[in-house]
């Protein structure tokens, strides 16, 4: 059941744990933010799938379709594959400790123009990272480190700043669950309370930043999760898109669905 380990089921970032064996996880999101070049209210529609190959092993693909470099309506602009694989579980009552290695690769028809890498529908290129993730009682935390490549080498959008192929990305993302205070039933509805620090360090150009972001996340029935988060910039020099935006997802979990 999703409830069974709720607060982590982060909003920005992935946990060391996967979803359930054989599930199926439907998911629709929108990323929304106020463009840096002309100030304008710009949105990425994506919708995902999910699959539990095992209790160890996950796959999920994804696409996006935005207005964000550029286009005057919503349009097709990316496609995404991801795994991630659970290669160690210390699981007690109560708690447990878990560590996973993940890669995605990712096509994009938007050019190169800023400095943040991101495979979520900004940049072509490849990801590998590992994660671990500590559950105590209704606390969780998680911590995660990653390098991504982007392939990007013909379509660049140049406004004068050094182009960046290589970066690391770093995560810690905490997660609470306020609500219920006792489980009676997998029935009841979740609240959890979620605080994450998202950064990135290029390694062939100086550039960076670190983000706080904040979420709030309601699970029903114990396969309905309903997420509204948000992310700031705390510090950093990278040329981006924007420095703040909004994040709203919707996803149901499809048990056995895989014979």
């Amino acid at each position: 059941m999703v409830a069974a380990k709720a607060q982590e089921l982060y909003i920005f970032s992935n946990p060391a744990s996967n979803i359930p064996a054989k599930a199926l996880v439907a998911k629709v999101s929108t990323k929304t933010m106020r463009s840096y070049h002309n100030n304008e209210r710009e949105f990425r529609f994506m919708p995902e799938l999910q699959l539990g190959l095992s209790k160890n092993w996950m796959v999920t693909g994804n696409m996006s379709f935005s207005n964000m470099f550029f286009q005057s309506k919503q349009q097709f602009e990316s496609a995404r594959l991801y795994t991630k694989y659970r290669f160690y579980s210390n699981d007690e009552v109560h708690k447990h400790f878990r560590a996973a290695v993940y890669a995605a690769g990712a096509w994009s028809n938007n050019p190169l123009v800023y400095q943040e890498l991101n495979l979520e529908g900004d940049n072509s290129g490849l990801q590998l990272g590992v994660v671990a993730t500590q559950l105590v009682n209704k606390f969780a935390a998680s911590a995660g480190v990653s390098y991504v490549r982007q392939l990007e080498t013909k379509d660049k959008l140049n406004l004068g700043l050094q182009f960046s192929n290589h970066a690391l990305q770093y995560n810690l993302s905490m997660g609470y669950l306020l609500f219920p205070l006792k489980y009676e039933n997998y029935k009841q509805t979740n609240l959890n309370l979620y605080c994450e620090f998202l950064a990135q360090q290029n390694t062939d150009v100086k550039v960076g930043f670190i983000d706080i972001a904040p979420a709030v996340q309601l699970i029903f029935n114990s396969s309905t999760r309903f997420n509204v988060g948000a992310r700031y910039q705390l510090t950093g020099n990278a040329h981006r898109m924007a420095n703040r935006s909004v994040f709203i997802s919707l996803e149901h979990y499809f048990l056995n669905a895989l014979k």
